[in-house]
This record gives C-alpha cells, structure tokens and sequence, in this order.
C-alpha cells in the first residue's frame, strides 16, 4: 500500500511538473506568434499575457467544478484532459494556419486561440491537486505538488526560449509540447484501447514535426499595393531564438523584414538608391579620415559595407543582437564580403550593454541604423540616458548618426543632450562642433576616394560618378535642429524620451 501511494506521488509530481511547464512552454509560442503578428509591438506581450491568464483562471473555474462534483477524481480524468489539451492545441494551430491562409493575419483570433487554449490547460491544475491531496493532505505533501508545479513552470521559459528555438523552428516547438501532452496523458490513462489511440495520435503529432514551416510562411504574406512589384511571400525565412528574418523580392531587390517589419534592402548602389543608401554614404564626406567606426545594429550589412570603402579605415565594430543576420549577408554577394574583411568585427551582444561595458573606447563615427520607434525596447536606443553614454564614446570631432524613422521626439531627445544637431531625411546627426555639408567639390573628391578593400579597385569608376553620387547626396540639406519644419512629423509637443518615460513606445506608439 505504501509502495503504491510512493509511485502514485512520483507520478502525480511528475504530471504537476509537466502541467506547469507545458502551459508555460505554450504560453511562450503563443507570445511569439501574436509578437510577430503584432510587429513586435510592446502590447503584444500585455494583451498575450492577460488572456492567458484570463484563460487559467477560466479553465481552473472549471476544475474545481469537476473536483465539487466527483470528489474521488482519478489519474484516468488528468489524462483525459490532457489528450483534450493536446488536441484543442492542435486544432487551434490548424485554424490558425487556416485562417491566415485565406484572410489577413488577425490579432483578435489568434487571441481567441489563446484563450482557449490556457482554458483548456487551466482545468489541470486543480485536479492534479485534488488527485494529489487525495490520500494525505499534509503540508508536505501539498506543497511538493506545487513546488513540482512550480519548478516546470520556471524552466519551461529557460528550455523554450533559450535552448530549443535555437534547434527547432516554432511550429516544431509547438507540435512537440503538443507530443509531449500526449506522452503525459498515456501515462495517466488506465484504458489500454485509450492509450493505444493516444500512442498512435502521439506519433502522427511527431510526423507532423516533418514538413515545413507553414504557419510564419502564412503569416509573412504581404499584400503592399504600394509597392506591386513586392512578392506575397519570402523568398527566404530565417528564424532562431531572437525572431525572424524575412527576405522579399521586388523587382531586382530583396527587402529585408526583421520580425515582419520593414528593416531595409540589400544595396549599396547609390544610383539605385532604392533604400536611401546616399545616407551611408554621406558619412564618408563628412568624415573622410575616420578610422575607428561603431555601428549599432548590422541589419542588411549595406550600411556596414559603405562604410569599409573608407580608404582610411583601420576598424569597423558591429553590435548585432540576432546572429542570423550573418546567415542573410552570407547569401548575398553585394554584402557577403564584409564577412571576410579583418577590419571588420561583429560582436553579437546588445548594443547598449556592450557600450556599457566599454567606457574607455572613443569613435570617430557612430552608427545606429536602428529600428522603428515604436517597436518593443527601442526607447533603449533613443532614450536620453542612453545618448548619454554614448556622448563620451565620441571623439571631440566625432559624429553620432542615428535612424529615427520620423519621431519628433528622437530629434528632440538628441537636442537635449548635443549642442549641435542636424535632419538629414529621418536621421539625426549629432556632434560636439559645428557641422555642414562640404561644397559639391569637395564631395567629389572624397567620393573618387572610396575604393573596394578586397581589391582596392575605385567604386565610382571616373569623376563624372563621383560627380553624380554628389548631386545625390546633395538633394537632401543637412537641416540644424532649429530650422526643422515639424509639420512634417504626426504633431504633438515634442518630450524627452528617458529609460523611465518610454514615449515612443507607449504613448505615441503603433499600438495594433
């Protein structure tokens, strides 16, 4: 008898275990779906969230009704409501597929789904602590079926989100927490004819693990009557622990989505200037003999690779947060070389930790080509407190050069920390001295200036390029800070944008 209620312990703590880390593991894939959905906008994680934990506390409603009405609830039950789980888990993924397939992405469903899915789940708990208490409701023994709650729920977010997306694309992850509630619930059943049906099931659901990724293929499809030329689905998808990267074709371009937003174009012909490259390279005229470059963020490497034909370059340090990025550029041979230039370092850290940890390091030019602002945790990069820690990372003649994809409050952020700051289209250029556009001459010459590393070959081949990339890069005025003509900007009093006053973010956010 003793020998009996000791495996039924083992048991009823495992499947406890279990409840806690498979409703956390589905929490988290359902996050990163509504994330991508979403834009990677910081709502996603609060609506996510509260509807999850509105759906437990549902479903937990109705365990304890269960529990009321049969006051001897036996494995059996947990094993039949862990094949229901299972099962809803995967309906639900189907709909999705479904849905997204013939209708445009929708948060509200994929909601819904969320919902019922923590629903489902939510009933467990209560009866793995009814079953569990059965026999001694004693301290110990209570508190052993939710510490093994607990202890699953912790590591569930440490294995998901830190191990296995590195290993498995997400509709992978979620077949597989769908397998392994299947796997929980033939434990628990006493019906052999249910565990055969629960085997067989348990192996379709790993066959199913097999074919390619359908859903974030769905869910990348653009339908941009803007831009007609834009293929409806990626030509590449890139995905690990970090996000996604998708990669479009539009004509003779590819464009770059990271995490389904829009992150640029793998060119650096000015000429073509489809991504407003003259950007990159007005950085060359302005500081002809930089050698020591910071560049926040590598994204398509254009940028990074405008930069390396500065004849007098001695280093180029790259903070990348997503190393998949480098799985892209190896695949472009616009950009693919940089991969190979020793004076090229790309360390994948956080941009602002990394900074952090550098204080004795000075740039001749810094370069943010960072994201949208209203996307989740660009305040770190646009924040006053972080502008100033980089101010001191500047030389005194350095440049900070930064994307503020049209918020007022970037540029008026940056006024309050730089005495001089200048629009050039929608990014910022910061210095501690005065700074213009030099004459059209001038700008020729540093431009006949910028060669290939690899082969020191010219990159414009004679004086009339050269003359002509000017004219480019001239169109757009180098406009100072006080003579910006903010009607072209959404309007509201600009605010200082500070780690403890995400605006960007929040109060003038894209919300969903």
């Amino acid at each position: 008898m003793v020998e009996n209620n000791m495996k039924n312990n083992h048991l009823i703590y495992l499947v406890s275990f279990f409840s806690g880390f498979l409703s956390l593991a589905q929490e988290i894939i359902w996050m990163r779906l509504i994330s991508f959905a979403g834009m990677t906008v910081p709502q996603t994680f609060s609506y996510t969230l509260a509807l999850f934990l509105m759906g437990i506390a549902c479903g937990a409603s109705i365990g304890k009704s269960i529990c009321k009405k049969n006051t001897h609830v036996q494995m059996c039950v947990l094993g039949k409501i862990f094949m229901l789980a299972a099962m809803v888990d995967i309906i639900l993924i189907a709909l999705v597929y479904v849905f997204t397939k013939n209708f445009n992405i929708s948060i509200l469903f994929l909601g819904l789904c969320v919902f019922i899915c923590a629903s489902v789940r939510g009933i467990i708990f209560p009866l793995i602590h009814h079953v569990g208490t059965a026999q001694a409701k004693t301290g110990s023994q209570i508190s052993n079926v939710y510490f093994s709650n607990v202890f699953g729920s912790a590591l569930a977010p440490i294995l998901i989100s830190f191990i296995a997306l590195d290993y498995l694309n997400t509709q992978q992850v979620y077949l597989l927490i769908c397998f392994f509630t299947i796997i929980i619930a033939v434990l628990c059943l006493n019906s052999e004819k249910l565990k055969y049906v629960g085997i067989t099931f348990g192996f379709i659901t790993l066959l199913l693990m097999l074919i390619p990724d359908k859903i974030f293929y769905e869910f990348s499809k653009k339908e941009d009557y803007l831009n007609p030329q834009l293929s409806a689905y990626p030509s590449q998808i890139f995905e690990n622990k970090h996000g996604f990267i998708q990669v479009y074709d539009q004509g003779k371009d590819r464009v770059v989505y990271g995490a389904n937003v829009y992150d640029g174009k793998l060119n650096t012909n000015i000429f073509h200037n489809s991504n407003g490259i003259d950007r990159a390279y007005l950085l060359p005229v302005l500081k002809p003999d930089a050698q020591e470059i910071l560049v926040i963020g590598l994204s398509t490497a254009s940028w990074v690779k405008v930069l390396s034909m500065m004849p007098n370059l001695k280093k180029i340090t790259v903070i990348e947060i997503n190393p998949a990025y480098i799985d892209l550029i190896k695949t472009d041979p616009i950009v693919s070389d940089i991969l190979k230039d020793k004076r090229i370092e790309i360390i994948f850290d956080d941009g602002r930790k990394w900074v952090k940890k550098q204080p004795e390091r000075k740039y001749d030019i810094i370069l943010m080509n960072t994201t949208w602002y209203w996307r989740a945790y660009v305040s770190n990069l646009l924040s006053q407190d972080f502008l100033i820690m980089l101010k001191p990372r500047m030389k005194n003649d350095g440049i900070l050069f930064y994307n503020t994809t049209q918020s007022i409050d970037a540029y008026y952020t940056a006024n309050q920390v730089f005495p001089n700051v200048y629009q050039y289209k929608f990014m910022v250029l910061n210095a501690m001295q005065p700074i213009s556009l030099p004459n059209h001459e001038y700008m020729q010459t540093q431009l006949c200036k910028l060669v290939r590393h690899s082969t020191q070959t010219p990159i414009f081949k004679d004086a009339d390029e050269c003359s002509s990339a000017a004219d480019i890069i001239l169109k757009t005025p180098l406009t100072p800070y006080a003579e910006m003509d903010l009607s072209q900007f959404p309007y509201h009093p600009p605010e200082v944008i500070t780690d403890d006053n995400m605006i960007t973010e929040y109060k003038y956010g894209k919300g969903f």
